[in-house]
């Protein structure tokens, strides 16, 4: 998750990860991993700079606020979705080619961003972002991979590229605050294009050439194109809820398709040479619950970054400055929660942090459905902000090292892919539901006669209260998921 989830995707098996895929050329380890992580910083940050951009660009290009998620949920929805292709693709092109040409789509979509003359054309270049990050991170990943063999430097490195998941949400939402309030909501997008520029002028100079002599594995399009439709269909149809309620005959047929395609890509990898999830893999319970609990998690979280946005900028009046500054307590607690999660997995293993983590985030936010139209900041935000985070923060380290740690070195890729996916997906039907419940809420309270503000915020209240019951859901399954994770250690050992 861009503040509590991982921030890998699959590295593509059956790459060469030798000297030679360098074309024989000294690599500079440490301006490889830079440019890795720039990329994937800016993947980071695009997940939530437009969060306090969002009362605005609904303004000026005369959004509803139901339709204002898909700004959001566009790149969600296509990041996760289209990330089984992504690895497939740098299979079969190789992993520096696939890294020059993502970065450019995202860099041109972030272009066609920026210059949006109107709300479909900013939705669909969104969607288009999304894509090209689907691509670009397992690229970025499987050269990271390529170029650190050794496993303590190898540690070492993925480290460092898990540490810009909280530090890419908070520059995302301050970034975001800065170039609103500073220059035009457009920048958000813009600034993308010189940090692009110098990355791909970089990129020849820093990495050696894809051996063309490797053996290329072609991937199961087939199964990647049955997963990622699956995934599209539940999620439009999630997303559409608002317009087509759920007991719709369109609605249901929606999900009756999502259900087929679904059944297809289980088909589909059973039947495979080469699954795209192996099953080694799959066959680990505990690895398999902790992407449940991060797609349950996920839901939950983006949602209170999307809500709270609202909150700030249109009821309290806030700047959107004000806003992103705003979120560093959340920052700050989450830094402080996983350095405690640190010791507590080195410890007492993960049982503990997977279980108390999300019950302490749950607490926070159940205190923001308490907010009204006169909250202070410092009696009620800052409180609810800071244990929310700290409470994610313990359970970040615990969750991503059950769900990562039991992999081979092979499978470690996928597992991080796996995790990756439940963290876009869980976000972008967890903001689509709880959309269409908060407007659904405000809508009924307007017409039983309350004030439009007052039910605007009880719209919010009601959204606050699910996040908090989503996370204290994700408590319960964390419980089953440090369970599950000892049992394995125990049996290894």
């Amino acid at each position: 998750m861009a503040a509590s989830g991982i921030p890998v995707t699959a590295a593509p098996r059956g790459i060469d990860t030798s000297a030679s895929g360098r074309a024989g050329r000294p690599t500079n380890p440490r301006l490889v991993l830079l440019l890795v992580c720039v990329a994937q910083f800016v993947l980071l940050v695009d997940d939530t700079i437009v969060n306090v951009a969002l009362p605005t660009i609904g303004d000026d290009l005369e959004f509803g606020e139901s339709s204002l998620s898909w700004v959001t949920n566009a790149y969600f929805l296509t990041f996760g979705g289209f990330l089984l292709i992504g690895g497939g693709l740098a299979d079969l092109l190789g992993r520096r080619r696939l890294f020059g040409i993502s970065l450019t789509m995202f860099v041109l979509a972030s272009a066609v961003c920026g210059l949006a003359p109107n709300a479909g054309v900013l939705i669909g270049a969104r969607a288009a972002q999304g894509v090209a990050g689907a691509l670009l991170s397992p690229a970025a990943l499987s050269i990271l991979l390529a170029t650190f063999r050794d496993p303590a430097e190898r540690a070492r490195a993925l480290g460092t590229w898990a540490a810009l998941t909280g530090l890419g949400a908070a520059t995302g939402l301050l970034l975001g605050g800065a170039l609103v309030e500073w220059t035009h909501w457009r920048w958000i997008f813009l600034i993308n294009l010189p940090i692009g520029a110098l990355a791909l002028f970089a990129l020849p100079r820093t990495i050696g050439p894809d051996d063309r002599d490797a053996p290329r594995r072609v991937p199961d399009f087939a199964g990647a194109a049955l997963g990622t439709a699956a995934v599209l269909t539940l999620v439009y149809t999630v997303v559409e809820t608002d317009k087509h309620p759920w007991g719709s005959t369109r609605t249901l047929l929606g999900l009756g398709v999502a259900v087929v395609l679904a059944l297809g890509f289980t088909v589909r990898q059973r039947a495979a040479a080469e699954p795209l999830l192996p099953r080694a893999l799959l066959r680990m319970r505990h690895v398999v619950l902790a992407d449940v609990l991060v797609l349950v998690a996920a839901g939950g979280l983006f949602a209170m970054f999307f809500f709270l946005t609202l909150y700030m900028q249109r009821i309290q009046g806030w700047s959107p400055m004000r806003t992103g500054l705003s979120f560093l307590p959340f920052s700050v607690g989450m830094g402080a929660g996983a350095a405690v999660s640190t010791k507590l997995l080195a410890r007492r293993g993960p049982l503990l942090p997977v279980s108390l983590g999300p019950a302490v985030a749950a607490g926070g936010m159940w205190s923001l459905s308490r907010l009204d139209a006169h909250s202070s900041f410092t009696a009620h935000l800052l409180p609810a902000l800071v244990i929310t985070g700290l409470g994610l923060g313990v359970a970040f380290v615990a969750i991503i090292n059950t769900a990562t740690g039991g992999a081979d070195e092979a499978e470690g890729g996928v597992a991080s892919a796996m995790v990756t996916t439940c963290q876009q997906i869980g976000a972008a039907i967890g903001i689509a539901v709880l959309v269409t419940v908060a407007t659904d809420h405000t809508r009924n309270r307007v017409a039983s006669g309350v004030e439009q503000g007052r039910a605007a915020i009880d719209g919010f209240a009601r959204a606050f209260e699910i996040q908090a019951g989503l996370m204290a859901a994700a408590a319960v399954m964390g419980v089953v998921v440090g369970l599950a994770a000892e049992r394995h250690r125990a049996a290894r050992e």
